[in-house]
């Protein structure tokens, strides 16, 4: 199938979805708190991984990825995002829009997003090692009831059978 007829269509399709998610990064560094935000943001970017995967743009699929994954944890944090990890995610958004623009004019082999997939990964990281559920400690052994040595143990027996 030649999907060359739908290119100017996701191209105009993921500069809504790009637009949408500076926007959202705006909002999310005035409201770091809100919730909304990242839902928002986590939803286009998983939109353009899926229209680029469709269309055969393996590296723009591939930088949506990572952003997904990294927006997923913030997502499910539930934390406010650090002023770093905002600004990582306008250079992702940037990277993604020049991704999509490369891809479609048909040079995305041209693409080196080396720096900012590993920034992505390592952010990523510390976002999953910052969210684990506090270790709980383990509840004490069940005790098992005291043993009686052979001398009780006989008298008990001898004792039950009198009454």
């Amino acid at each position: 199938m030649d999907l060359s007829q739908y290119a100017e269509l996701f191209l105009a399709e993921s500069r809504e979805h790009l637009s949408a998610c500076n926007e959202l990064l705006l909002e999310w560094e005035r409201h770091p708190a809100a919730p909304e935000p990242v839902g928002g943001i986590f939803r286009a970017v998983h939109t353009i991984k899926g229209m680029a995967a469709t269309m055969g743009y393996g590296r723009v699929a591939d930088l949506a990825h990572r952003m997904e994954n990294l927006l997923d944890h913030l997502r499910r944090g539930g934390k406010a995002p650090t002023a770093e990890t905002i600004q990582l995610l306008f250079r992702a958004t940037d990277a993604l829009e020049k991704a999509v623009d490369v891809a479609v004019a048909g040079r995305e082999r041209e693409l080196d997003f080396t720096t900012i997939l590993a920034e992505l990964d390592k952010a990523d990281q510390r976002n999953r090692h910052s969210q684990r559920p506090p270790l709980r400690r383990p509840p004490p052994p069940l005790q098992s009831p005291p043993q009686l040595d052979q001398a009780e143990s006989s008298k008990s027996r001898s004792d039950q059978k009198r009454h």
